[in-house]
């Protein structure tokens, strides 16, 4: 229990360091521009506890699915305590809490492994701040990190379906894998895909164990219902499903990227990032090395399969896999699979410290202990170099004194264990120091929370005047009126960023702004002409076609420059950006349709087809809420009667 105690305490205290606190929203860094958490999670949070589960959005993207959309969780059952939070604290408390969840997950696998407390205590606490897991919170990639905090659940559940064979554990691997894929499709590929392998490798081909797993997935399937069903009835209308090969492998990671293992590069390069931590590192080469032999060479040849699909088109697997199964490339950015590293890495550190331990207690679970220390020794030299390449060469002084500090610790504490320096009491408490230390120095330097003083106040004077203005439908070539802005203030957004377009909007966004596309983009329009997070030279020498705005019912302009357009009118200045009157727009009806399109516009479905689709959503939600009720309460029944 006090390791248990001391892991969380660890947790919050990381927490405190990045600066948490109720009001605030996490950023890479404090230079950061943008978040997702800010421009997307914030404002869905906002827009869930004021509409509840509304089929429907009109303030981002012309109008535009709200229940549908997987980003906006509502099908997610702990997203719900939205409807009762302010915006704000309900993520931050999601964060906490799914922190919490990550390293109560893995305490949970290793244990059921057979790690003592100190070693799963280890792993759990390398896994909740795991590098990878905190460079997505800062990038705002909360339904990753949602989905990250579930993924050791469903590996100890396949180990007890495996295992015991209890009706409990198959409705257990049923709820694991739904709340993975609840939280978040795109991770739920590569943690179905890993569970498959792990029971693969633990099972075989016993009969009895599939017939397990399958029934799981047979329960699991109403649970997702509600992200399914309507993911593949708008399936036809998305710009997703028209993805090339190269719009889908960006952001792969290239080998140079590998040097990452040991010295990690600065935000915001959250998809390539490697790095795991190097106390963590120098353990999970430990375990891995001291693995059963078959256990060695799977993990192995997993790790590397994963790299080279991480690479996506700078190696040969991803390719292959994409022509194979071209359903892949919905799934877009391959480095993605290296998620599975940042879960096995703490999982086998925590196997390190077990051999450790068992090695201080007099017990020979090391054979030829001197090429070991050379081993750990050279090594060492090589982390330091690194370090000192990063101080000298690359200009990385938070990476080049973390590889100096925490390489050279971690070498001289491996060495003391190997040469018998280290009793097993004290080891336990080296290593997690070590493993803290090193990943809260990573993650206060990744990690950062800001408040609304930041991204909402100073935008008020502009909302404010565009609703002086009665502004219908809002344009900006330059992002000047922010998503979280906009939900705010009610007001609708021609444009706008999310992953999930229809296709018909996305041609109407490129003709009326101007901005011809060059592919998939999740901002729509896409930005041109900018360097790094400033956006106010943006598009600047895009013509919009006014006419085609004004059908869209774009009443008004806002951009970061003047325009010079016969059928824009200059109404004021606000702060810097300047607001245009569009001349072709004609006011609205009182009473709105839904959507509220042109009629006829090109790959859009109608006005009966969205309300067809809707009460889809609608219906597949409850059939959602119903099957995942059930099936808690399910599992609670038959574990508490097997206990008793």
């Amino acid at each position: 229990m006090r390791l248990k105690l001391l892991a969380v305490v660890m947790g919050g205290a990381f927490l405190l360091l990045a600066g948490q606190r109720p009001d605030a929203l996490p950023y890479f860094n404090t230079q950061a521009r943008y978040s997702d958490v800010v421009i997307a999670h914030w404002p869905n949070a906002l827009y869930l506890n004021q509409n509840g589960f509304a089929p429907w959005r009109e303030t981002i993207l012309a109008g535009q699915p709200f229940a549908a959309n997987p980003l906006n969780k509502t099908a997610y059952p702990l997203q719900w305590f939205a409807l009762l939070l302010p915006p704000a604290l309900h993520l931050n408390l999601m964060v906490a809490l799914h922190l919490l969840i990550a390293g109560a997950g893995m305490w949970r696998w290793t244990r059921l492994l057979g790690l003592r407390a100190e070693s799963a205590a280890l792993s759990a606490l390398a896994y909740a701040l795991a590098p990878r897991l905190t460079a997505h919170l800062g990038a705002g990639h909360l339904d990753i990190v949602y989905a990250l905090a579930w993924w050791p659940w469903l590996m100890s559940a396949a180990r007890l379906v495996v295992d015991s064979g209890k009706i409990s554990s198959i409705f257990g691997l049923a709820l694991a894998a739904a709340l993975v894929l609840l939280a978040d499709v795109r991770v739920s590929l590569y943690a179905l895909a890993t569970v498959f392998l792990y029971m693969l490798f633990m099972a075989g081909g016993r009969r009895r164990v599939w017939q397990r797993a399958l029934g799981a997935g047979a329960l699991a399937l109403p649970m997702t219902a509600s992200v399914i069903a309507p993911l593949l009835a708008w399936s036809p209308y998305l710009s997703r499903a028209d993805l090339s090969a190269g719009e889908a492998g960006m952001l792969a990671i290239q080998p140079g990227h590998f040097l990452g293992l040991a010295i990690f590069p600065s935000p915001p390069g959250v998809e390539t990032l490697v790095y795991g931590g190097l106390p963590a590192l120098a353990l999970a080469l430990v375990g891995w090395w001291l693995m059963e032999r078959r256990a060695r060479a799977l993990t192995a040849a997993g790790l590397v399969g994963a790299a080279l699909y991480a690479m996506g088109a700078n190696g040969p697997l991803w390719p292959m896999a994409v022509n194979l199964v071209p359903g892949l490339l919905w799934f877009r950015v391959p480095s993605r699979v290296w998620l599975i590293a940042a879960l096995a890495l703490p999982l086998l550190a925590g196997l390190g410290l077990e051999r450790l331990l068992a090695l201080a207690e007099g017990r020979r679970v090391i054979l030829a202990v001197r090429r070991w220390r050379l081993a750990a020794a050279g090594l060492t030299a090589v982390v330091v170099a690194l370090g000192l390449f990063a101080l000298a060469v690359l200009k990385l002084p938070e990476a080049g004194v973390g590889a100096l500090v925490f390489g050279g610790t971690s070498g001289a504490a491996l060495l003391l264990a190997l040469n018998g320096r280290l009793s097993a009491r004290r080891l336990p408490t080296v290593w997690l120091a070590l493993v803290f230390f090193d990943l809260v120095w990573f993650g206060t330097h990744w990690v950062t929370w800001r408040g609304p003083e930041v991204w909402l106040e100073p935008h008020r004077p502009l909302a404010e005047r565009l609703i002086a203005l009665n502004a219908d439908r809002v344009y900006s070539p330059t992002y000047s009126l922010e998503q979280q802005v906009a939900e705010v203030y009610g007001l609708r957004l021609f444009g706008g960023v999310d992953p999930f377009q229809l296709v018909g909007i996305v041609q109407a966004v490129e003709q009326g702004s101007g901005v011809m596309s060059a592919g998939y983009s999740v901002i729509q329009p896409p930005i041109y002409g900018v360097q790094g997070d400033d956006l106010s030279s943006a598009n600047r020498d895009a013509v919009m076609e006014t006419g085609v705005l004004a059908a869209w019912r774009v009443s008004h302009v806002v951009a970061a420059y003047p325009i010079s357009h016969p059928r824009l009118e200059w109404v004021d200045t606000v702060n810097g950006v300047y607001i245009y009157a569009n001349r072709n727009y004609t006011p609205a009806p009182a009473e709105r349709s839904v959507p509220d399109w042109p009629a006829g516009w090109p790959n859009l479905p109608d006005a009966d087809t969205v309300n067809g689709l809707n009460r889809l959503t609608e219906s597949a939600a409850l059939v959602s809420a119903i099957g995942l009720v059930a099936a808690a309460g399910l599992f609670l029944y038959f574990a508490l009667r097997t206990e008793g």
